[in-house]
């Protein structure tokens, strides 16, 4: 669909050099340490999973979308947020990551998501509706993916409630960033990415494809290593144990085209404990998916035939 208004000249994208420069700047502000003194690493620290998953996200987008992520990467005071929100999830609650390699992540595999569902003729929900386009729907799903779990900062219940709170102010920056004064589609998107985060739990009904994504997508992120860091904290019993034994068995998760459906998700374990992560934390979020008819869902235990969730 045409737009009303035709974007005016746009800042950008930073080059490979600029953004891998600027990613330097926030490592460098909070080196990691772990010694006698301190029991956890620097909590505002920048890893390498996260640069390693920046350079993947700008080397596989463009346009607006490669725009947006080359400047929200990099954003220190996001970083922070997001930073404090994984402290809280691991060190406080005992859960898995929800922090900067946690939005990376959800980010890489929701924009996967979105294309391999275009690639088949599934049209993101703006798109089909002839309000926006296929490049408004990735800026949406980018933003909302990527600042999702922002409330954990503040408390995990309704948490994709108290994240709007940090994070609306970052929403209208960075669409102010990338469409020119006045487009409407600045409205559309604040509007959709909103959807998208208070939907991201499956607690509150969603209808379009983008929210359904970002919900599907944040159930992804659930192989081993994404829950070293609090199980080598040395600490009792604590309510979120569950997620992160079961996450430690699971060796790895494929996303990729499917036999029937457009999108497979696939989990690897070693173990039948990673069946949790499946059918407790992603087969919810499927379940409250606009886009679950799209799916297909397994898991592979061992050398076992592969267990089908959702075909």
């Amino acid at each position: 669909m045409q737009k009303t208004m035709e974007a005016e000249k746009k800042p950008e994208p930073l080059s490979a050099e600029a953004a891998d420069e600027a990613a330097e700047k926030v490592a460098a502000e909070a080196p990691a340490y772990q010694d006698a003194a301190h029991r956890f690493p620097d909590w505002k620290a920048v890893s390498a999973k996260q640069l390693e998953l920046d350079r993947a996200l700008l080397s596989r987008t463009e346009g607006r979308v490669h725009t947006l992520l080359s400047h929200l990467l990099v954003d220190r005071t996001l970083h922070h947020y997001l930073s404090y929100a994984n402290a809280v999830s691991v060190r406080r609650l005992g859960y898995n990551d929800h922090g900067p390699v946690h939005a990376r992540i959800i980010t890489y595999n929701a924009l996967k998501i979105l294309r391999l569902l275009h690639e088949s003729g599934i049209l993101p929900s703006i798109e089909a509706e002839e309000v926006g386009t296929y490049e408004d729907a990735q800026v949406a799903v980018a933003l909302a993916a990527f600042m999702h779990d922002a409330g954990m900062g503040i408390t995990r219940e309704g948490h994709e409630q108290w994240a709007l709170t940090l994070v609306d102010p970052f929403i209208q920056h960075y669409l102010s960033l990338v469409y020119a004064e006045g487009d409407p589609m600045i409205a559309v998107l604040r509007a959709l990415v909103h959807e998208c985060i208070v939907g991201h739990m499956g607690n509150v009904r969603i209808y379009s494809v983008e929210a359904g994504v970002v919900l599907v997508a944040d159930g992804t992120d659930m192989a081993h290593g994404r829950s070293r860091i609090p199980r080598m904290i040395n600490r009792d019993p604590m309510i979120g144990d569950i997620h992160r034994y079961s996450a430690s068995a699971i060796v790895r998760v494929h996303i990729g085209p499917g036999e029937r459906k457009p999108v497979r998700i696939a989990a690897y374990m070693e173990h039948v404990t990673g069946l949790f992560q499946v059918e407790e934390v992603l087969m919810h979020k499927v379940k409250a998916s606009p886009i679950m008819q799209h799916l297909e869902v397994c898991a592979y235990v061992g050398n076992d035939p592969p267990r089908f969730y959702l075909r």
